[in-house]
């Protein structure tokens, strides 16, 4: 004996609905820990990361995590934005300068330029224990805004979003 019409337009909604429903229960878990950043400069390689909120980097020997950060607002450059970098420094680490070259416990960071294309003088990262609470952000294009100047500073563990991982 066939279903009745009321039974199966009920079989027809459900099975539609049930999909919708999986995937908003899986937004609701999932989406409150990641994210999906895109990386717009030539600072580092890739273009899409998936960000793991509220993680910090790991110190030791697997440093080098990409991690995103919130740029403070009162800041010269990039005020309140987003950026990737990677995880080079962390509290206890060392940083060295010799000239305007920076070294982290011994692993060159990069050379610090004078200044910007147009005049504008650069200051350099202070040589020193990195303090707890902080981290070293680098980034591989010779000239990125990184923590080799003052002006973008060690980075507070607050401003740090989470830790990426590169999609493509």
């Amino acid at each position: 004996m066939p279903f009745p019409k009321s039974h199966t337009a009920f079989r027809l909604t459900a099975v539609l609905l049930l999909p919708m429903l999986v995937l908003l229960i899986a937004d609701r878990l999932i989406a409150p820990h990641y994210r999906l950043a895109v990386n717009e400069s030539d600072s580092l390689p890739g273009t899409v990361f998936l960000v793991k909120t509220g993680v910090l980097p790991r110190c030791g020997p697997v440093m080098g995590e990409h991690v995103q950060i919130q740029m403070r607002r009162d800041a010269r450059w990039y005020s309140g934005m987003r950026l990737l970098k990677v995880a080079k420094g962390c509290p206890g680490d060392r940083i060295r300068l010799e000239g305007r070259k920076v070294y982290v416990n011994d692993w060159f960071a990069g050379e610090a330029l004078p200044m910007l294309e147009d005049g504008t003088p650069m200051a350099m990262v202070s040589a020193g224990v990195i303090p707890e609470g902080r981290y070293y952000l680098w980034a591989s294009h010779p000239s990125s805004f990184d923590s080799r100047y003052a002006e973008f500073s060690l980075i507070a563990d607050q401003q740090i979003i989470g830790t990426a991982t590169r999609i493509f």
